[in-house]
């Protein structure tokens, strides 16, 4: 895929995704990662590479503003 390619394809996504307004976003989450555990069974290092970078990333925003627990 091009650097256009991708682009479209994001937002075609971005735009599927907006037509869930209402959805819970863990659910929509839950969906896509699914697919990412699909599409990765044919490499699993990247899928777990891919992961660890998203897990690192949430781990910043998490730090970045911690939930407030009073």
């Amino acid at each position: 895929m091009t650097d256009a390619d991708i682009e479209h394809f994001v937002s075609v996504l971005d735009a599927l995704l907006a037509e869930y307004p209402n959805e819970p976003p863990h659910n929509l989450a839950g969906a896509l990662l699914s697919r990412v555990v699909l599409l990765m069974t044919v490499d699993p290092s990247t899928g777990k590479d891919l992961v660890k970078y998203v897990w690192e990333k949430l781990d910043e925003i998490e730090q970045a503003d911690p939930p407030s627990f009073l």
